[in-house]
Order: C-alpha cells, then sequence, then structure tokens
C-alpha cells in the first residue's frame, strides 16, 4: 500500500507495507507456534497439493514484519489464513497489513467456510479488523467450533507397547469412507448426511502420517484414530466403543507427536484444538502435559449467511 505524507511542503510517497520474500519456519520465534509448525508442514510437504497453498510476507517503513498464510479449496476459494503479526506493531501498520491480505479479490473469494488461525499481542484488535472486513455476512460460528487451544510439550514422549490383540498401523485412503460420518459427529454434526467430510480425510490421509489401531482379528478397519492437520495440529481421535479405557488414545497421541517432532524439529510444537465439552480428550492432553493456551492463541471458524 503506497501512502503521502506532507512533507516541508510537498507530497512525498513512501511505502507502508513492502512485500519481501517469504518468510522459513526458522525465523520464526518460537513464541509463535501455530505460523512456526506451518510453514514448516509447507516447506517438508506435509501441507495441500496442488498449489493451493501461498504464503505472503511483507516489512513495515519501521521495520515490523508480517505475514499470512492463505489456503485455497477445490473451488480456489480461500478457506483459511493464518496471520502471523510482528508484536511490536502500530495498530496503523496492522490495519495496512490486513489491507494487503484481505483485498477485495479475496474478500469476493471467501468460502462458505472461512478459518482463521491467530495468534498476536493485540487479537481483539485484529479480530475486529478480520470481521470488519470480511463483511456483515459471515459470522463466527461459536456454538459448532467452541474449544480450547494446547501446545505440544517440548520433551519427547516415551512410546507405549499396543496391548495384545491390536496392531497400531498407518491410516489409508480406504479409510476414509468409515472415519468421515464418525468425525462429522464427533465435532457437532447432527445431519451427517448433508456433510462431506470423506475428502478432509483422505487429504488429511494421503498428504501426512496418519495412524490407525486395529484388531488382528479385522486388520483392515480401524477401531481407533488420529490424523495430522495440515498446519500443524494433531486431531480428529476416536476410539469405538468397546475398546475404550486400554489407552489405545495415549498411544496414539504419542507415536503421532514423535513423528512431528522427528520430522520438524523439537523447536516446532505441534496443536491441538479440544472441544469445551470433551471431558475425555482435554484430560489426557492435561496428563500429557500439554499447555492450554490463552485466548489470544485461537483457531476461529466463520459461516457465510445467505443462499448456497
Amino acid at each position: 500500500a503506497v501512502v503521502s505524507t506532507q512533507s516541508t511542503g510537498c507530497q512525498v510517497p513512501f511505502i507502508m507495507m513492502e512485500k519481501i520474500a517469504a518468510l522459513k519456519s526458522s525465523e520464526i520465534p518460537e513464541k509463535f507456534p501455530i505460523f512456526k509448525m506451518h510453514l514448516s508442514f509447507i516447506e517438508k510437504g506435509w501441507s495441500e497439493k496442488d498449489g493451493n497453498v501461498t504464503t505472503a510476507t511483507y516489512r513495515s517503513s519501521a521495520g515490523h514484519i508480517f505475514s499470512a498464510i492463505t489456503h485455497l479449496n477445490e473451488k480456489k476459494e480461500v478457506s483459511r489464513t493464518d496471520f502471523h503479526i510482528d508484536d511490536e506493531a502500530s495498530l496503523k501498520e496492522i490495519d495496512d497489513f490486513l489491507d494487503e491480505i484481505l483485498s477485495d479479490y479475496n474478500i469476493a473469494n471467501l468460502a462458505r467456510l472461512y478459518q482463521v488461525n491467530l495468534q498476536a499481542r493485540y487479537f481483539d484488535y485484529v479480530l475486529e479488523g478480520i470481521v470488519q472486513r470480511i463483511g456483515p455476512n459471515y459470522a463466527e460460528n461459536h456454538d459448532l467450533f467452541d474449544h480450547y487451544m494446547f501446545i505440544a510439550p517440548t520433551s519427547k514422549p516415551e512410546e507405549l507397547t499396543v496391548p495384545q490383540g491390536y496392531i497400531l498401523g498407518p491410516l489409508l485412503e480406504d479409510h476414509a469412507e468409515a472415519i468421515a460420518p464418525q468425525w462429522a459427529l464427533d465435532i457437532g454434526f447432527t445431519d451427517v448426511k448433508g456433510v462431506n467430510l470423506v475428502p478432509n480425510v483422505v487429504a488429511n490421509i494421503t498428504e501426512r502420517p496418519c495412524f490407525g489401531i486395529f484388531t488382528e482379528s479385522d486388520p483392515n478397519t480401524p477401531i481407533a484414530w488420529l490424523c495430522i492437520y495440515s498446519a500443524g495440529s494433531i486431531g480428529m481421535l476416536h476410539v469405538k466403543e468397546g475398546h475404550r479405557g486400554k489407552g489405545l488414545g495415549r498411544i496414539l497421541l504419542r507415536h503421532c507427536l514423535k513423528v512431528v517432532q522427528d520430522t520438524h524439529g523439537m523447536e516446532c510444537r505441534a496443536q491441538a484444538c479440544c472441544q469445551k465439552f470433551n471431558a475425555g480428550s482435554l484430560n489426557l492432553l492435561f496428563s500429557e502435559g500439554w499447555e492450554l493456551q490463552p485466548i489470544n492463541f485461537k483457531k476461529m471458524f466463520f459461516s457465510k449467511s445467505g443462499p448456497q
């Protein structure tokens, strides 16, 4: 964005936001774990395929650094944005950055469900700026996606032995049809027939390591599973009834975390979103040393109102 100021009676243009080379994960401070891990996933090929992820980085005239990761869905609509904002930035700089990222073109091409990942010193101000720019047709969906954010411990977990009669192994694309309806129920959809999450599950399974636990009597059907999402989150944990109380969820959580740490390094800390009513998962995360994050560290979903 180029603006003018008054200087010795003349209009002198200067650049408030200069686009520069995209940041690397190694350049992101560890106090911004969401963005740091997301960049590492892109660099290691663990993010979406087909060129649907772009990173834009800007430097303000005051030398502050801003960056955003934008995801497009299969319709080339903007489905997600992760924001990285320098803690020392002024509110005016934040406004200029938001204008760059949430341009008229991007606003016109937002998906019906738009996700924002945000960790910022001036969280409320940035969030208000996002809401103002995406317009009155979008509203944050609090009821469906009311959750806590956790980040992984800095220590490497000790892997556990799988109980007798069970097998730990990778999830395959063929497993998506069985997993997707259960995932829809787990995150709060009541009309499972009206929600098709199979493509989301397939993307997770085919683009990143995802794991399941199977019985020796039926090694082709998972009875428990956990996936790694494209930006560094671990989720979709489910253990079927009849197999609970055996530590299977804990086994999956530790195994997935170790795989992430081995690939991306200990300085890149995985995240987990847990719905506030999910007592079982909350207890598991706390008992495993995952750290609950403050309100200025949040994943949000905005739903578009009006006709389909």
